[in-house]
């Protein structure tokens, strides 16, 4: 059995990512001690300023059950369990003195290196977050057939890096290579902001 200044050395050179998958694959494995585990585990996420309030009991207690697989959004830990729904609500917090806003919108986390959105926005007629979970630099995404949508692209911290147009008209594909970690589409005028004046946002429980 591994002791916790072992397994505290396995974490480094992880990507915040990969240290989720390793948790994922823990919780998976029988026959083996999770407890000193976890407390490297959680040790290694306060060092890294991540929040990891969803593995721990109402009374602040690590929860050494571990029953479901964890998923990162900008710098903290939420649980897979609590997001079966479609649905997700977000905080978006813009620039300069403009109230923070809490909306709902469709929610999908991919592990694809490319993305067709016209296939995403069928299925929904208003906003999306989709979150990119692969360790690839850039994700290829195709807006071949949008038309008057923005696209307000993250980073892993959800800190806003751009802003897109999709209004293709005629033939042909196109497409958008970023190296945003979450993106957030929405139609052109659903909402009574500009997409360049977000400046973050944070997913909701």
């Amino acid at each position: 059995m591994k002791t916790r200044e072992e397994e505290k050395q396995a974490f480094q050179g992880e990507s915040n990512h990969q240290l989720m998958l390793r948790y994922n694959q823990k919780r998976k494995t029988p026959n083996t001690s999770k407890e000193v585990f976890l407390a490297a585990f959680t040790e290694e996420l306060q060092e890294r300023g991540i929040g990891f309030e969803a593995i721990t009991s109402p009374t602040g207690e690590l929860n050494f059950r571990m029953e479901s697989d964890v998923f990162l959004s900008g710098k903290k830990l939420f649980l897979t369990s609590d997001f079966k729904a479609k649905n997700a609500t977000l905080t978006l917090h813009f620039k300069q003195n403009r109230a923070s806003e809490k909306i709902t919108c469709a929610f999908k986390r991919t592990k694809a290196y490319s993305l067709q959105l016209l296939q995403l926005l069928e299925d929904t007629e208003g906003a999306i977050l989709v979150s990119f979970e692969h360790e690839q630099l850039q994700t290829l995404v195709d807006g071949t057939g949008i038309h008057q949508y923005l696209m307000a692209s993250f980073d892993s911290d959800n800190k806003l890096i751009g802003v897109s147009f999709f209004n293709q008209s005629g033939t042909g594909t196109f497409g958008i290579q970023t190296q945003a970690k979450s993106i957030f589409v929405f139609p052109q005028n659903q909402f009574d902001f500009y997409a360049a004046e977000i400046a973050g946002f944070e997913l909701v429980m």
